[in-house]
């Protein structure tokens, strides 16, 4: 394809058409966080392109690339008309604001948008909160405006990294509840406004609220003009944190005493079929907890995932918590080695959890894991009161 006319020097700067258009979240969880580009309009040519820089391919080695922190991202330019009706057909908010900007700064920005989608440019490593597709729009539209951006939003956030991302994730609790536990403490720490728009619709929010000079020196907004080119019927994202430390609880309490119910059925009738169905049991608690310890001290340890690192949820659920899968093998086949390994696993997991309750005292461990911690005290406890129900004659005989 030819290239465009800005990019060869063929634009006059008072032709073009800058426009930051927000797309609001999607149903699979990439989208969950929302998505934007840049339109660059030539009137006088009649072309326009939008800009991406959020594109990556599902090739082989992608979720290795993931796994290891090094997944990388790419830029790339399209059709106004059909990128905009595409994200229409998915059923996601298309928003545009037009941006005021001196003619000079808008060929500026025209011409650095071309540069990126060349093959030698277009490729980044990808970081979600740093570094991803909203975060490059924030910066070129910051160059634009000489800084203005920074200068307007370079005071503190109203929330921490892990706050925002609860509520992009609060609809699914499941999800909420496994990026809690994979993330440390690093996206805790205090942010600046500016942080915020990792965030497409922040981006959105702080572009449309910035004041910049004008030729007279006088204040004027940057968005000249605001659209909605389309209106979704999705639930739209929590404004504020969701509270959901009581349902952590439930779940909690509602998986513990189904350990309970199975060992009350094993004492009361030694049946085999209630020793494989806890065993069973166990086996799902190394999968449900286990796998995402296990996967975590991989990433923290191995990766450049920087916000895995430092995690105080490896203190309690870790790869030791992986060996319930085995326990609960062993057991449904009445191996004496499962019973008694039983016993020590749930042992040394309640002392984990108690020294990891205890440090909170400390002010260096300050992550914000209540949710996780909420969500695995009442499966610790019950499981614990559940082994200590077991019958003390480990080796019996059960029946069909």
């Amino acid at each position: 394809m030819a290239e465009e006319p800005w990019a060869t020097g063929q634009s006059k700067a008072d032709d073009l058409r800058i426009k930051l258009v927000t797309f609001g979240p999607g149903e699979d969880i990439p989208s969950w966080w929302g998505h934007g580009g840049i339109i660059v309009e030539d009137v006088g040519k009649r072309r326009a392109r939008i800009y991406n820089f959020g594109l990556y391919s599902f090739d082989k080695g992608m979720l290795t690339k993931f796994a290891m922190g090094r997944l990388i991202f790419s830029v790339g330019d399209f059709s106004v008309p059909g990128y905009l009706y595409y994200y229409q057909q998915l059923d996601r908010d298309v928003r545009i604001q037009t941006l005021h900007i001196p003619p000079e700064k808008k060929l500026q920005m025209a011409q650095l948008l071309a540069m990126n989608v060349l093959p030698q440019n277009r490729e980044y490593l990808y970081h979600h909160y740093y570094d991803n597709c909203s975060t490059r729009l924030r910066d070129i539209i910051n160059a634009a405006v000489d800084g203005a951006l920074y200068k307007a939003t370079d005071k503190p956030a109203r929330m921490t990294l892990r706050g925002h991302t609860k509520r992009y994730t609060g609809h699914c609790f499941p999800m909420e509840l496994l990026l809690m536990f994979l993330m440390g403490d690093e996206i805790d720490k205090p942010i600046k406004q500016w942080d915020e728009m990792f965030l497409p619709d922040e981006l959105e929010k702080y572009v449309g609220e910035l004041m910049i000079p004008d030729t007279n020196d006088t204040m004027r907004p940057l968005v000249s003009d605001r659209y909605i080119f389309y209106k979704s019927d999705q639930n739209p994202v929590y404004d504020e944190i969701p509270v959901h430390w009581p349902l952590a609880v439930l779940s909690g309490l509602v998986i513990g005493f189904l350990a309970i119910t199975i060992v009350f059925w094993l004492r009361s009738s030694l049946s085999s079929w209630a020793r494989v169905m806890y065993g069973i049991y166990l086996t799902m608690i190394g999968i449900v907890l286990g796998i995402p310890g296990l996967f975590l001290a991989v990433v923290s340890s191995f990766t450049d995932h920087s916000v895995t690192y430092y995690n105080e949820n490896l203190i309690f659920v870790n790869p030791l918590t992986f060996i319930f899968i085995m326990v609960g093998v062993a057991i449904a086949r009445n191996k004496n080695r499962g019973w008694i390994w039983l016993d020590r696993l749930w042992v040394i997991h309640i002392i984990l959890l108690t020294i990891t309750i205890a440090l909170k005292v400390i002010p260096a461990f300050d992550q914000d894991n209540f949710l996780v911690i909420a969500f695995v005290v009442p499966i610790f406890i019950l499981n614990m009161y559940a082994v200590k129900l077991i019958p003390k004659t480990k080796k019996v005989q059960y029946t069909y």
